[in-house]
């Protein structure tokens, strides 16, 4: 991209990040949840491995590889495969965008922990705004449904388990190109999906071009040029502001969700949302302090 148009880069990762909710939402209406995985990382796996060996990228050791299966565990199977339970139990790709605001503050708490310090009482306080905006849409969305209040707890749990990964994964600076670390971490995630998926589900989707829309999006867009526009990002140094405007993401995946998915937000549910994103603006104050 020229160089005149390297601040969208952000808002397009913005973008490409938030679509992914409505699409996984979308797709489970043609599938299972541990299929949709196998899918999504199988699929990702093919279309990474070109280009991996077109870019000549040097291959991980053993040692290596063992580090980032073990992250892997919480980045990908642990956080999409939980994420794709609770929808399916009945959870809106909302509440898990929602979700999604608060994990800055996961970040920074799990980082905290794991250093054995004690985080500040304002960062403790954004996580306190965000889940109590993430508990006003939920009791306006459930409605008695028990399904969508235990898939929205998944839907948590799968946040928790991404920062978990992401906070371990930053500690181990591993000689290795950030396109070779995600392909091997793909590839395990197939290896592991694929029979988990046949063992509990068999192998099921309905072949509507719906399914077929939604699956290819998740492993292209939120994939590959996902990859690729972060990549971007690192290079031209504009991490810090696509992660600045990351408290954007549920108001943008409920814009993609209601064409895609047939999602649409109460207007009792906006305060709860708009909490939420509260929390995390508050976070990022006080974390650059």
């Amino acid at each position: 991209m020229p160089q005149r148009y390297q601040y969208l880069i952000p808002w397009l990762f913005l973008v490409v990040w938030s679509s992914g909710y409505s699409m996984a939402k979308l797709a489970l209406e043609f599938t299972l949840p541990f299929n949709l995985l196998a899918y999504r990382f199988l699929g990702a796996a093919l279309v990474v491995t070109p280009l991996v060996f077109f870019m000549r990228l040097s291959l991980p050791t053993w040692s290596h590889a063992k580090s980032l299966i073990g992250t892997g565990i919480f980045l990908h199977l642990g956080h999409f495969g939980t994420m794709y339970v609770g929808m399916k139990l009945g959870a809106s790709a909302n509440i898990m965008a929602l979700f999604a605001a608060s994990q800055p503050v996961l970040i920074i708490l799990t980082g905290a922990l794991i250093a054995k310090q004690m985080p500040s009482w304002k960062i403790w306080f954004g996580l306190m705004m965000g889940l109590a905006g993430a508990a006003w849409v939920i009791g306006v969305d459930m409605q008695g449904d028990t399904g969508y209040l235990l898939g929205a707890l998944l839907g948590f749990t799968a946040v928790v388990g991404m920062s978990i990964g992401q906070v371990i994964e930053k500690r181990r600076t591993l000689p290795l190109h950030p396109l070779v670390a995600t392909w091997v971490q793909y590839i395990f995630a197939a290896i592991v999906s694929v029979p988990v998926a046949l063992l509990t589900e068999g192998f099921y989707f309905e072949a509507t071009p719906a399914f077929f829309f939604s699956v290819g999006h998740l492993i292209v867009v939120n994939t590959v040029i996902g990859i690729i526009l972060m990549f971007s990002m690192v290079r031209s140094g504009s991490m810090s502001q696509a992660t600045a405007i990351m408290f954007l993401v549920p108001a943008m995946a409920a814009i993609i969700a209601w064409p895609v998915a047939g999602e649409t937000v109460p207007l009792i549910a906006i305060p709860g949302m708009l909490l939420a994103m509260a929390g995390a603006i508050w976070t990022r104050k006080f974390a650059q302090k």
